[in-house]
């Protein structure tokens, strides 16, 4: 394109614009003139719609304060929901507490009843068992003295028996005229055993047990010194040796005599000691 072109494309555009303004400028006017004759029915239109406007925003406005008013007086009713939730929830929780609390009482004295009883039980288990071991006790008791009675009396029994054979075997040696075997362990001698074979077997303590036993019949008005007289005429060493010891067979004979020297002796000595005492 030359410069020519250009300038003659220039022209034709700015003829254009002009057209355009020339245009834009005429409907400008021309709207201008028709405004200028609506004018007092624009104004009136503009008055009504302002109006209308102003009563819409009042509408609006109440609308939106009853909405308001709504939504508070929503908001309070939800509050006091809320309020009488809580104040329910809460008595609830307090109905639960006092149900729990009520429960745990009663739980506490069922255990503390429970309690009372298992020791009021106990009480009398243990006064029933402590009975009963004094009534065993007391058995016991009654039953070891019957048996020590009855030991006592069998004791006794045989001691009076063995003191009533001392007396019949004196008796018998002095009466009977056909003894010539009597054996060293059969015969009566003043101590509380049976078979004395030597002199050792006899002791002062044994021949005293002996001669002042409470339980020797016959014996019980007569003094200690009668009663050693009494012993001290069967071991006298010239009756005994002379009119007992050939009663006896030969072969105990010598042991005898040494016996009943002996218990002779320990009777002398007894005697004795009974006359320093007067």
């Amino acid at each position: 394109m030359t410069a020519e072109d250009r300038i003659f494309l220039k022209q034709l555009e700015e003829l254009r614009l002009d057209q355009v303004r020339r245009h834009t400028l005429g409907d400008a006017r021309e709207i201008v003139a028709r405004a200028e004759a609506l004018g007092p029915q624009r104004e009136l239109e503009h008055a009504e719609r302002d109006r209308q406007a102003a009563q819409r925003l009042e509408e609006s406005a109440q609308r939106k304060k009853q909405e308001e008013e709504l939504c508070r007086l929503e908001e309070l009713r939800r509050q006091e929901e809320e309020r009488q939730r809580q104040e329910e929830e809460k008595r609830r929780q307090e109905e639960i507490r006092r149900r729990q609390e009520e429960s745990r009482r009663r739980a506490e004295e069922r255990a503390r009843l429970r309690e009372q009883r298992e020791r009021e039980l106990q009480a009398k288990r243990e006064a029933f068992q402590a009975e009963q071991r004094r009534l065993r006790e007391e058995a016991q008791r009654q039953e070891r003295q019957r048996q020590e009675e009855l030991h006592r009396n069998n004791a006794q029994a045989d001691l009076v028996a063995f003191f009533q054979v001392y007396d019949a075997k004196w008796q018998e040696l002095k009466q009977s005229k056909k003894l010539t075997s009597v054996m060293l362990c059969e015969m009566p001698w003043p101590i509380i055993q049976q078979g004395c074979t030597s002199p050792d077997d006899i002791s002062r303590r044994s021949v005293e047990e002996f001669i002042f036993h409470p339980l020797r019949f016959g014996m019980e008005i007569k003094s200690r010194k009668d009663r050693l007289k009494v012993e001290m005429l069967r071991f006298h060493p010239d009756k005994f040796n002379s009119h007992i010891v050939r009663k006896l067979r030969e072969c105990d004979r010598e042991k005898a005599i040494e016996i009943a020297g002996t218990v002779a002796r320990v009777l002398t000595d007894m005697m004795a000691e009974e006359i320093r005492k007067e």
